[in-house]
Formats: structure tokens, sequence, C-alpha cells
């Protein structure tokens, strides 16, 4: 939030703009952070530079976990959504992605869901 000058607060708004499970889990680093996630965490989204994974996804977006001490591949933006992400990342869209559901238990597919949101300046 922030003040301006007429004493009137200004907020941020965040529209989610989609909620999927993160895909490609079980083949990177989500086991060495996994004590540290938490519902409610900030996610980042990193454009993929790999040639041969984009190969496969043109589009390709991995999600990093990221915090002062650790940081982490978790998996990507599945398929369906990352042109999506990818073009929102390309014309600098202010966006978070928010761990909205984790369930440890659960199969690599179904362990992590997020919403990725715009912030809005109101």
């Amino acid at each position: 939030m922030s003040d301006t000058s007429d004493n009137i607060v200004m907020e941020d708004t965040h529209e989610t703009l989609l909620k999927f499970y993160i895909a490609g889990v079980k083949f990177h680093q989500y086991k060495s952070v996994i004590s540290d996630i938490t519902e409610g965490d900030n996610l980042s989204l990193e454009p993929e530079l790999d040639p041969d994974i984009l190969k496969y996804d043109p589009n390709a977006v991995r999600i990093y976990f990221d915090n002062s001490d650790k940081r982490a591949w978790i998996g990507f933006v599945p398929k369906k959504f990352s042109s999506e992400v990818s073009g929102w990342i390309e014309i600098g869209m202010n966006l978070e992605c928010v761990l909205t559901t984790f369930i440890p238990s659960a199969q690599p597919w179904e362990m992590f869901e997020v919403e990725v949101r715009e912030i809005e300046d109101e």
C-alpha cells in the first residue's frame, strides 16, 4: 500500500489469471526443499532457455522455489498454459505465482497447485 499526497490509500490488487498443478514435478528438485515449502509461498516464473526442452514446448516456463536460503526447480507451467504465461512475461506483466495447495503426501502431479496472478496498482 502507498499513501498519496491526498491521503488516499492505494492498494495493489491481485487478479487470478490461471490456476493449475505444476507439471513435471517428479523430474526436478522439489525433494530438496519439501520441508521449507508452505501454502502461500511466492514461487518464481522463469522462461525456459534450454533448447532441448524448448523442442517439446517452445513456450516453456520453469517454476522455482526461491527463498534467501534455498533455490530449487520445482517444475513447469503446464504446456496448455505456457504460451499465455510466457507471453505475459515477455510483455512485462507484473505477475506472481502463489502456492495455493501443497499436499506432500500426494502424487507429484497433484502435490503443488498454484495461481498465477496479475498484480495491478489501483
